[in-house]
This record gives C-alpha cells, structure tokens and sequence, in this order.
C-alpha cells in the first residue's frame, strides 16, 4: 500500500491508470480539468540538421534497410519550398576493372534503382509533375568517415547531364531493356549523360580503374539536383544496394553504365556506388520566409506547425500545473486536428515525435518512454499514441492526433513545477517529406487545440 508524497512518487508507475479505465468525474474524488485552465502558448522553431550519411530506407518493412539518398524539389504554398540534391562516390566494382583495347564508346547512362512507388513515403509531391534534375561531376572528394548532415553542401564542377522525371517513372516498377546484353531491368530511373563525359572517362588511364583510392582522387562523385530554373514538384527516394556479386553489381546497384561496341561485340561495363567504402549523403533545404507560414512563426496561439526533420517544430508550453493537488493523473492528453492540404498531395505524418524541453533548452523523453530504472522503454509508444487518426467533422474528413501523456504530468505533479514545454517534431524516416499545420487556441470548438485532464486526489 502506498501513502503520502514520498509513497505517491515511489509508485508512481502504478499511479497512471490505463486507457479506458478512467474513472467519472465526480467533483468529489475525481476531476477535470481542460484547455481554459491553463496557460497555453505556441512557440515555433526549425529542428536542427540530422545525419543523412547513414540514411537508410526501410523498404516494404525489409529486415535489412537499404542505404539511401534524396533527389527533388517541391513548393509547398504555405510551407514553402523544399530542395533536396544527392551527393555520392563511384567505384569499380573490382580492381581488375579495364575497358577493352579498341572498344569504342557508346553512351553513359546513370542508374539510380528507387522504390516502386506503391510504398508509402517513397515518394512526394505532385503526379502530374515534369521535373528536371542536373548531375555534376563533384570538385571535392568526399570522405566515408566523415558524418555528413542535410545542411552540408559539396562544391560542384562541370555539368555531366541532366535528365526529365516525371511520376509514371516509379509507378509499379518500369521495366527496361538493355539492348547491349538483352537484360531487363526494374524500378530503376535511368538518365543519359552527356557524351563529352563518356569519352573523358573511357579514356582515362587505366591505372585509375585498378583502386579505389586512386579512383576517387581522379573521379570524385557526383552531384544530383533539381533544376530550381525549371518548376519542380516532386522528391523521391533512391536505393543504394549493397550486392554481393559481379552480376548483381551490373544490374542492381546504384551506378554508371558505359556502353560500347568492339567490332565482334556489343556491351557496357559500369562503376557502382558501394555504400561500404563509397560516401554518400543528401542536402536537404526549406525556404519559408516568403511564404505564408512565415507570418506564424513568432505568433503564440495561433498554430501547430511540423514538418520531418529537418523542418519546423512547435513548443508547447503549458502552465498551471500547481493549481493541482498531489494526485493520480487518470488521463493527460494534448489534442488536435490538422487541416486539409492544399493540395490534397502535401500529406500530414504519423507518427510524431513528441519530447519534453527542460529548462536548460535540452530535450529529453517523456516519462511514457523511461521505465521506473530511468533507461529508455521504447513499449511506451504505445501509451503515447503519437498516431494519426481520422475523424468525421461536420461531413469532412480530417487527421486528428490524441498524444497521452499522463505520466509525464504526474511526475511534474510528484515535483510540483508548475510549468511543461513539450515539443511536437517530425520523424527523421521521411527527410523532406510531409507536413501537419493544426489550429491552435482560436478555432471553432472542434477544430482548436485542447488540453484535457483528469485526476483523483490522493486520499491522505
């Protein structure tokens, strides 16, 4: 049996009770408390840079996720544009890599093998889209133990190619034909490049071919980006597969294909990219300061605004907490309802990612996700509920999130500070992707921000 303060803060994991099994408020015993009983303000902010070198996308819920990169760009409206540029290394696929005496060159041909677009979050943006992406010989050789983030930039050299993307191209895995060795291909976006780039590295020294040290000193990457002269409005995902043999190399990994002829033959051999030994990382960009989300940022009740990391997030900081007794927290959730897209394509995310804000500016768990040990208890998700749900308001369909924090409240209580920050954010699965803008304070009843409480004192 537990009593008394020092009791109440050692079982507190017991103090919590279970989704449906609050008790009615009686005003009595057990109460309730909502939004117009507490300080409510929003602060807004950009999450910092996150790691893309070690990117990697899981797949149709592979056990081995894939290596990946971003490529695309799109404007969304309220939000504003969003750029993402591909940066990586090319390697031959062994040191006895050589191009045949007398061979002549055909074509070069870039092959970026992506994820058949029936997968959520594979792709974003507009279907109808036309988009033209450029690819540059990179100038600065990058480095595979070095930890690169979406804010990093590679200085680009000489344009190599560029090709046009439109949706249709990922749709349900495109099959190509490879006319040199009559092998057929799926779900790989395939661009030409520029002759003047084939001649040059078929006619490199063959020494440069025969390591992969001196391979990237002569030829130091490329660089994949939208041309932000021409519209765009779409950014995709593209694999980066680890393969094991010769044969999988030539048609499976990310690579270059040259093609050429020998008067007896026709083929093509291909550098690949290994993400073992081969950098590679995404730039990913947000402009908003145009647009109109920017007239929101330093506002304090008007909005929720969240994009995947990295992109805006929003503070909440929630006051009032010593106006409740010591008590057993029976319910503590954080409630609200995104509006409809427009366009319908700029999709919300589930789930989010909800953090406490100490007072020192750091972030750290809710206590949801903390066992009675204090390590890190990812079970506790699923009391958080950091998931979409859809919900029916006055004929229309929208998504509304019921974020369950109860224990994070009670420890609050147990400690009696009087004030929260919780912080809602963006995953960092889909970089660049999706977005959620919620009312906040000033909303018809069923469409604003609420806070809704409930507990029990604690009997003496």
């Amino acid at each position: 049996m537990c009593t008394g303060f020092f009791s109440l803060v050692a079982c507190k994991e017991s103090s919590i009770t279970k989704a449906g099994l609050v008790p009615e408020v009686d005003n009595i015993n057990t109460f309730a408390k909502s939004t117009s009983d507490f300080g409510i303000t929003f602060s807004h902010g950009t999450a910092d840079a996150i790691i893309t070198s070690n990117f990697a996308y899981d797949h149709n819920g592979s056990a081995s996720p894939f290596s990946a990169i971003a490529i695309g760009a799109y404007t969304d409206p309220f939000f504003g544009k969003t750029v993402a540029s591909a940066h990586f290394q090319l390697t031959p696929y062994s040191s006895s890599f050589k191009f045949p005496d007398g061979a002549v060159i055909d074509s070069a041909v870039l092959v970026l093998p992506y994820i058949v677009a029936n997968i959520a979050g594979s792709y974003y943006g507009d279907t109808e889209s036309v988009n033209t992406w450029n690819i540059y010989k990179n100038d600065a050789v990058l480095e595979k133990s070095k930890v690169y983030y979406s804010s990093d930039n590679v200085n680009t050299g000489t344009l190599i190619g560029s090709g046009t993307v439109r949706y249709h191209q990922f749709k349900g895995g495109v099959k190509n034909i490879l006319a040199a060795t009559n092998d057929t291909t799926t779900a790989q976006l395939r661009m030409k490049l520029n002759q003047s780039f084939a001649t040059e590295m078929f006619a490199a020294d063959s020494n440069v071919y025969k390591s992969t040290t001196a391979f990237f000193d002569y030829f130091k990457g490329i660089t994949i980006s939208p041309d932000m002269t021409q519209p765009q409005q779409l950014l995709a995902y593209f694999l980066l597969p680890s393969s094991t043999t010769w044969e999988q190399k030539m048609l499976s990994d990310a690579r270059i294909e040259f093609h050429y002829h020998t008067p007896t033959d026709t083929t093509f051999s291909s550098i690949v990219v290994r993400p073992s030994v081969a950098a590679y990382y995404s730039t990913i960009k947000q402009e908003n300061s145009s647009f109109p989300v920017a007239n929101l940022l330093n506002r304090n009740s008007d909005s929720i605004l969240i994009q995947s990391q990295p992109g805006l997030r929003t503070d909440i900081t929630l006051t009032g907490l010593n106006d409740i007794p010591l008590a057993v927290v029976n319910k503590a959730e954080l409630v609200f309802t995104v509006q409809n897209p427009d366009p319908a394509y700029l999709l919300p995310f589930s789930p989010i990612v909800p953090v406490i804000v100490n007072d020192n500016g750091t972030e750290m768990p809710l206590y949801e996700r903390i066992d009675n040990n204090g390590s890190a208890n990812d079970a506790g998700i699923a009391m958080v509920n950091p998931y979409a749900a859809r919900v029916d308001i006055n004929g229309v369909t929208y998504t509304r999130f019921k974020i369950n924090i109860p224990r994070t409240i009670q420890q609050y209580i147990l400690e009696r500070k009087d004030k929260i920050i919780i912080r809602l954010k963006g995953t960092n699965y889909n970089p660049g992707m999706y977005r959620i803008l919620a009312n906040g304070l000033n909303a018809s009843d069923d469409m604003k921000f609420k806070f809704n409480l409930i507990y029990t004192k604690k009997n003496n």
